[in-house]
């Protein structure tokens, strides 16, 4: 289905290019695809997962990059023609050709993703890419991974023409005949402000964007992704000592960092990913019509969500200044696309007219799928339940975006309860890439099928848990931040134990988080699973207090942290005034404890979903987490964490704990029963 640049490819790509280069009738050459939807999306992965030392990572670099040199050093002009995804060795490759022309089609992307799985470009494109785009556009996709749109791709240079889908062979053509025997001079071609280009190629104030730029990942990762790093000092070396050294220099720092466990936690973080967007059922989504229910935040977001993706959408709300506001979130978001280059303006334009508002029921009887997403309230949800029903055909799937709430109780109030789950979206939903499907105990397969294979289709990765207190992804989120919220009644500052947290590579500290949720929300979904759970997941009394004294979070500015409008500031002082505790009072905890203590927890709770059968395996979980709340993927995933530590030390630490603090830190019987036999969870 896609094009790799496999060992035995690269191979053949070399032989091919020792024969171009001694015809002398060949006036250009066009590499293009003959795999639709897709240029190249880069190495093969499973080739790079299986070395384990750095020799062999070197000599797979040379190997690479030789093979390009010879296409670089053909003699006469070449045109990459990309349509679709050109990611990593495909990118590589097209930097050594000539000239590049790219469709203007949405899923048309350039990308060199390698330090996504913990490695580096290792084909040449530290050394290309700068040289083509400039230093600082060429650090931003390189050290982050990030995709490049057509719009982008040209302004910075990447692509010397962005046309239709439909012409871009044609266009490729007029190129190499346009050429003929010469070419463009190798040089940068983005379209850069003259203080950028002066400083640039000054070497003294080049140096200034390097040291900026290793600040920046410094800051960013703390320290616990290599491969930005080593990406950096290759980009810095070649342009230091020259293309020829580059590409020496380029070679050893991916054999460097090849077999790092980080790089191989980061690798199967991808095979996750890519699973889940492997659909198993047989059918693609059918949904042509879909109805979202309120029209805030999330449902503003879900329905410009389905509409890009070609959905017609009907909101509703209660009034009309409601619906108004969610087709507002719904616009900005096109926007926001739109000027990020992802959309055209034509296709921003053409997607949101595909949603329409409403304050009632009318153009709902055609709805495929109804996704819910009002007020977390039981009653309330039970009642747009049934008045949907009403509303639409007896095919209609209802999905409620609850984020705790039962999806088995809901269903009681339904008269086609086999057609009723959970679509749990994260927030925001146009950046999250997890939907969490909930069955509940009267959904149908065919029901669960559907959703998935709609979720797929909206371009996220959906996870099917069972029905309980929480789900999966909050039942083990509210342990941790609960966690987080009783060391700082037991005297631990804010600040500290942020600190902590965001070294471990958690992506923000947890009182961040919990202003970002929403005190008011976190303090519901506390209740709800200390309903459902019982005692060893009780509410810390101070989010109840501050939650009594109206603060919410970052939405009202009053939070554990000030703020400013938007921007948050230091922690705030009142907390610790609400508390009755000095700041700089009570007792200190070790840093390791802060990490370990909220961690633990999230284990052992993990341990019981899997106990429980809210989710069969742990990879699914471990997936649920990076996806879902951002565990740091360089670790692998919580339960491969877990087995790293090992499961009797998990257990020995648990056990210390709930000797000093209570019998929530107890471990379940699983653990145990693990700690005895040896076993682990990826076993």
């Amino acid at each position: 289905k896609v094009n790799k640049l496999t060992t035995p490819v690269m191979e053949e790509l070399g032989r091919l290019l020792d024969e171009l280069a001694v015809k002398k009738e060949i006036r250009a050459l066009v590499f293009r695809s003959g795999k639709d939807g897709n240029f190249i999306v880069g190495a093969d992965i499973a080739e790079i997962r299986n070395i384990t030392d750095s020799a062999t990572g070197e000599q797979l670099a040379q190997r690479g990059q030789a093979v390009l040199a010879k296409l670089e050093a053909l003699p006469f002009p070449t045109i990459a023609a990309i349509h679709g995804p050109c990611m990593g060795g495909g990118m590589e490759l097209a930097l050594a050709c000539t000239y590049r022309v790219i469709s203007n089609d949405q899923r048309t992307a350039l990308a060199q993703p390698e330090v996504k799985l913990g490695i580096i470009p290792g084909f040449g494109g530290t050394q290309r890419l700068p040289r083509l785009v400039g230093i600082a556009n060429a650090l931003d996709m390189i050290l982050t991974g990030k995709s490049v749109y057509p719009r982008k791709a040209k302004k910075i240079g990447l692509a010397d023409e962005v046309t239709y889908r439909e012409t871009l062979l044609q266009r490729a053509l007029a190129q190499a005949r346009k050429s003929g025997a010469s070419a463009l001079p190798r040089k940068v071609r983005a379209r850069r402000p003259l203080a950028i280009r002066l400083f640039e190629g000054n070497p003294l104030t080049r140096q200034l964007i390097f040291r900026l730029a290793e600040k920046s990942i410094l800051k960013e990762t703390a320290g616990n992704y290599p491969a930005p790093l080593a990406a950096l000092d290759a980009v810095r070396y070649g342009l230091q000592h020259g293309a020829e050294k580059g590409y020496e220099h380029e070679a050893k720092l991916l054999g460097r960092v090849i077999p790092t466990e980080v790089s191989k936690n980061l690798i199967s973080v991808f095979y996750l990913n890519e699973l889940l967007k492997k659909d198993a059922g047989s059918a693609r989504s059918l949904v042509a019509h879909a109805g979202v229910l309120g029209a805030g935040v999330m449902g503003g977001g879900i329905a410009q969500l389905l509409a890009e993706k070609g959905v017609s959408v009907r909101m509703k709300d209660v009034s009309t200044k409601a619906v108004a506001a969610g087709l507002k979130e719904a616009w900005d978001i096109f926007v926001k696309r739109r000027k990020k280059g992802i959309l055209t303006a034509l296709q921003a334009r053409d997607g949101f007219d595909r949603i329409t508002g409403t304050t009632d029921y009318t153009g709902f009887r055609s709805a495929d799928v109804t996704i819910e997403a009002v007020v977390e309230n039981m009653d309330v949800k039970k009642s747009v339940l049934r008045d949907a029903e009403a509303a639409t055909g007896p095919h209609t799937i209802f999905t409620s975006n609850t984020s705790s709430l039962s999806i088995t109780e809901l269903a009681k109030a339904a008269s086609r309860p086999e057609r009723v789950a959970g679509m749990h979206f994260f927030n925001p939903v146009e950046k999250m890439p997890l939907v969490e499907i909930v069955r509940g105990k009267s959904t149908s397969e065919e029901t669960i099928a559907a959703v998935a294979s709609l979720s797929r289709r909206l371009g996220k990765l959906p996870i099917v848990v069972n029905d309980g207190p929480g789900f999966l992804v909050n039942r083990i989120l509210m342990p941790y931040l609960s966690e987080a919220v009783v060391m700082l009644e037991q005297g631990a500052r804010i600040e500290e134990i942020d600190q902590q947290l965001l070294r471990f590579g958690m992506p923000m500290g947890a009182f961040i988080l919990l202003d970002e949720i929403g005190i008011d929300i976190a303090h519901k979904v506390s209740d709800i699973l200390h309903q459902g759970l019982g005692d060893r997941v009780r509410p810390p009394g101070l989010l109840g207090l501050l939650h009594q004294k109206g603060y919410l979070g970052k939405k009202n500015g009053k939070g554990f942290y000030s703020y400013r409008g938007k921007k948050r500031g230091k922690p705030d002082p009142f907390i610790y005034v609400i508390m009755g505790k000095p700041r700089d009072g009570g007792d200190r905890l070790e840093k390791a404890e802060i990490v370990e203590r909220p961690l633990l927890l999230m284990i052992k709770e993990a341990a019981l979903c899997l106990e429980e059968k809210i989710i069969e395996r742990a990879d699914l979980l471990d997936g649920a987490l990076i996806f879902g709340i951002g565990f740091p993927p360089f670790r692998g995933g919580l339960l491969r964490y877990a087995d790293r530590i090992g499961p009797a030390e998990i257990a020995t630490k648990l056990q210390g704990f709930a000797k000093k603090y209570g019998d929530r830190y107890l471990p379940p019987a699983s653990l145990i029963s693990m700690a005895g036999s040896g076993k682990r969870f990826y076993e």
